[in-house]
């Protein structure tokens, strides 16, 4: 499926300064996918903008010719964060892609498995086939996406969602949890000594709890135990 034509339109008329000209002039390498899609159909407010590029040294090259000063770019695990805009600009390289249509399936719930790009002499944009009636529906769904990714990510996201006012079904939530528990190698605990105890079992599943987003908390630090120093920020603050 295609966004509907209102939509694209609206997901590109809104973008922050600069960003439309250069997804212009830099398509189709560079794709827009995900979340920032997400929230203009649906007529929340975005918080960022998720690029993906077919490498992780287009996107650096991408990411500080977008930025309006090299000290504007950060990276971190997962991407190459562009500050100086209205909003966040991330250059994702955790996971990259030959074609923009390939972006759509590594995203864990319908919802957010949407791209835009420019191709030739035309904006092109593709969707989940179920990403209109999820959203409308506020629905998770989740895909089970074949990717390297941190197995308690989409546990948090759930979480992010549901105070949205978004629900799972029981079905989705249970394989989002099985995504979590077969992350779980019991030959590097306790050198593989049986775990008994909820207390030891909630340590484990807590360690794999780790934020995806490099924007929302790029050192994991809010997912750090509770006591000893705060890390240093990214961006050199306290």
């Amino acid at each position: 499926m295609e966004l509907l034509h209102e939509d694209l339109v609206w997901c590109l008329r809104t973008l922050p300064g600069g960003l439309f000209k250069f997804l212009r002039e830099r398509g189709p390498e560079i794709a827009m996918a995900g979340g920032y899609i997400r929230s203009r159909v649906c007529g929340e407010e975005p918080s960022d903008v998720d690029l993906f590029a077919p490498s992780k040294e287009a996107a650096e090259v991408g990411a500080f010719a977008l930025a309006k000063a090299k000290e504007d770019v950060y990276q971190t695990d997962n991407a190459f964060t562009v500050r100086g805009y209205k909003l966040p600009v991330q250059f994702i390289h955790r996971w990259t892609y030959a074609r923009p249509e390939d972006i759509i399936p590594s995203f864990d719930f319908t919802i957010a498995r949407a791209a835009v790009w420019h191709e030739g002499e035309q904006w092109k944009s593709v969707c989940d086939d179920r990403f209109y009636p999820d959203l409308a529906a506020k629905r998770l769904v989740y895909c089970s996406p074949v990717r390297n990714e941190d197995a308690g990510g989409s546990v948090l996201r759930v979480l992010k969602f549901y105070r949205r006012g978004y629900r799972i079904p029981m079905d989705s939530l249970g394989a989002v949890m099985a995504r979590l528990v077969n992350a779980v190698d019991l030959r590097k605990i306790q050198g593989g000594l049986e775990i008994t105890e909820e207390k030891q079992w909630a340590e484990v599943l807590s360690g794999l709890l780790r934020e995806v987003d490099p924007n929302i908390d790029p050192t994991h630090s809010a997912h750090l135990p509770a006591t000893g120093e705060p890390p240093e920020s990214p961006n050199g603050g306290g």
